[in-house]
């Protein structure tokens, strides 16, 4: 998972706010939405960290839309990029991030930097987890993002791995130097050309940031 920082809501989503009975099912500018959160992420799943695109992914709700009233649900900074959720189109016990989580309250908020901190990788598996319960039980039950059936583990691991067999070849003897380590990380907290960050760059800058401590 990684910090997302809201930018501004659109234009357009202002203007449907000061409508009487505006409500989220009627405001005609999502495709704006969905391309200013795509922006915001870095064309990832806020939950997965999936890469995603304007036509396979859907606009998620922090805090559930059902327990929203309709000027609540037009809150732009409750709104995230999530995938889909599922394979194939198909839908069930193994689906993961907003479509496993449907209305339920979580704790863990990408908004919040110190909640990202208790977020943890274990490098040999790829498995995301938390010492904290609540977080814990986003991560792993509510979320599913550990799910074998989408390769969420072996995903994240096979990155990490990419990420440290790259940096053995920039520096092949000896302990990694902070000024390697530092330049890596840049590359994954950064966007690309396109505007896209790198699938899975969580669990990279986390192995990072705690080998550079």
């Amino acid at each position: 998972m990684l910090y997302i920082k809201k930018g501004k809501q659109p234009d357009s989503l202002i203007q449907y706010r000061k409508n009487k009975f505006a409500y989220f099912d009627g405001y005609q500018g999502k495709a704006e939405i969905r391309q200013k959160l795509l922006e915001e992420q870095g064309y990832l799943c806020a939950y997965c960290m999936r890469r995603i695109d304007a036509d396979h992914m859907k606009i998620e709700h922090w805090y559930p839309e059902d327990r929203l009233s309709d000027a609540e649900r037009l809150d732009y900074t409750n709104m995230l990029d999530a995938c889909l959720g599922h394979i194939h189109g198909t839908k069930g016990a193994d689906d993961t991030c907003d479509t496993h989580k449907q209305n339920t309250v979580i704790t863990v908020n990408l908004q919040e930097m110190a909640a990202l901190k208790k977020i943890q990788y274990r490098s040999a598996t790829g498995e995301i987890y938390s010492e904290d319960e609540k977080i814990q039980e986003d991560l792993n039950r509510t979320l599913n993002l550990n799910s074998s059936k989408h390769l969420l583990m072996a995903n994240r691991k096979a990155v990490l791995d990419a990420a440290i067999m790259e940096l053995r070849k920039m520096q092949q003897k000896g302990i990694w130097s902070h000024k390697i380590m530092e330049s890596m990380k840049a590359v994954y907290e950064k966007t690309d050309s396109d505007g896209k960050k790198k699938e899975y760059a969580g669990i990279v800058l986390w192995y990072l940031e705690k080998r550079l401590k």
